[in-house]
């Protein structure tokens, strides 16, 4: 399932869920470049980014999981294939489906590429 596609950094992305796992007993969650099959050859971009189930009784339970990618061509999405087991999921007692809906966020920040390392080991030391 995908959810509609939103705007971030002036790009278009969207939510990629398996509400039955992606070959696995949990629930898989993926933020998924919306339009990367018309991007233009060599397209990449760097986000950091969280994805959430919210527990609508205890939000204090909701799962959060943050990870980062550079998406391209060959890796248009990015997430965790075990992100909760579908045993908790799927528990009503849990609290994170309620009245049939299930609340899903992404948190999404779309970064520069920089150098991270500057550092320049042979002028510092003459290495």
């Amino acid at each position: 399932m995908y959810s509609d596609v939103f705007f971030v950094g002036c790009y278009k992305w969207r939510v990629l869920i398996f509400p039955k796992g992606n070959n696995v007993d949990h629930l898989s969650m993926y933020l998924d470049v919306a339009d990367s099959s018309t991007l233009p050859y060599g397209w990449s971009r760097y986000a950091q980014f969280s994805l959430a189930v919210v527990n609508q009784v205890h939000n204090k339970l909701t799962v959060r999981k943050d990870t980062h990618h550079q998406f391209n061509s060959r890796e248009s999405d990015w997430g965790i294939t075990s992100f909760m087991p579908l045993s908790e999921l799927y528990d009503p007692s849990r609290g994170y489906i309620l009245n049939d809906k299930c609340i899903v966020e992404g948190d999404v920040a779309v970064r520069k590429i920089v150098d991270y390392w500057p550092h320049d080991s042979k002028k510092e030391t003459g290495f």
